[in-house]
């Protein structure tokens, strides 16, 4: 769902207002992103000046938008729509989902999710079925639920994280940074409830700043089991089409010998017959 439905031209002017107080930029600010002139801004704000379709895209790029929000700006000036919009799922996005397969496939034995912008997931290696599965519980892969919030909620999990002061810190970063950019609709809902989430669990004080080293450590201890795994995320470079946009795909890597022997006979153990 773009943010507003296909308007007349006449509410260009109040969208693009609307979305500049939300980024929390001044006329002057979105001129200078946009190499503009603040009057221009200004008259466009009010409807004196109609934008041309090359001024509503360097507005878009200034305002950071996501591609559903720049159709929804074209829209509203009164143009077609730039991006092709589709979810994972759907055919025209089969391209996407074969590279995202390609990419979970040769991270084995480690674990990889690809997730959407509310970090829900859409696709999952074996290795990360597993764990998370396990550490989390059913709702690791559920589709309607950000991991991020699926993690918070699991009292196994937070029990199994013994830097899980740190770790809520982050994710609330990367909730609150994906926010920023979501689409109203079911995606944003969803970004605003974990956030929501995040803060009930996160302790006083929690700062992702806090953490030593070169990069945050998920360090999970349980009788069982003792891993640490640090994250990286890919997107696609250029996307042209909503799926591509939306989707992260997020590598955990063993960050020490010890956890790469750990992950490599978890592999094993589940794939021996």
């Amino acid at each position: 769902m773009a943010l507003l439905a296909a308007k007349p031209v006449a509410d260009f002017p109040a969208m693009l207002a609307r979305l500049r107080r939300q980024r929390g930029l001044s006329q002057l600010g979105l001129a200078l992103a946009a190499q503009v002139s603040q009057r221009h801004v200004s008259f466009l704000e009010t409807g004196r000046t109609r934008p041309s379709r090359d001024m509503v895209g360097r507005l878009a790029l200034a305002l950071e938008l996501a591609l559903q929000d720049a159709n929804a700006l074209l829209l509203a000036a009164g143009f077609a729509p730039a991006h092709r919009e589709s979810v994972y799922t759907d055919e025209a996005a089969a391209m996407i989902r074969r590279v995202t397969q390609l990419a979970l496939a040769a991270h084995e034995p480690f674990p990889a999710f690809a997730v959407d912008r509310a970090w829900r997931p859409l696709d999952a290696n074996g290795p990360a079925a597993l764990l998370f599965g396990a550490l989390i519980g059913e709702s690791a892969l559920d589709p309607k639920v950000s991991l991020l919030r699926a993690a918070c909620e699991s009292a196994a999990f937070r029990g199994a994280v013994a830097n899980w002061s740190q770790l809520v810190a982050h994710f609330q970063a990367l909730a609150e940074a994906e926010a920023w950019r979501a689409p109203p609709g079911p995606m944003r809902a969803e970004l605003d409830a974990t956030i929501t989430a995040l803060k009930a669990q996160a302790p006083d004080g929690a700062s992702v700043h806090a953490a030593p080293g070169a990069a945050l450590i998920l360090q999970v201890r349980t009788p069982d089991l003792r891993l640490d795994l640090v994250s990286t995320v890919a997107r696609f470079g250029a996307p042209s089409d909503t799926a591509a946009d939306d989707l992260r795909i997020e590598f955990f890597y063993p960050a020490d010998a010890a956890s790469e022997q750990v992950l490599r006979g978890l592999a094993a153990g589940a794939n021996s017959p």
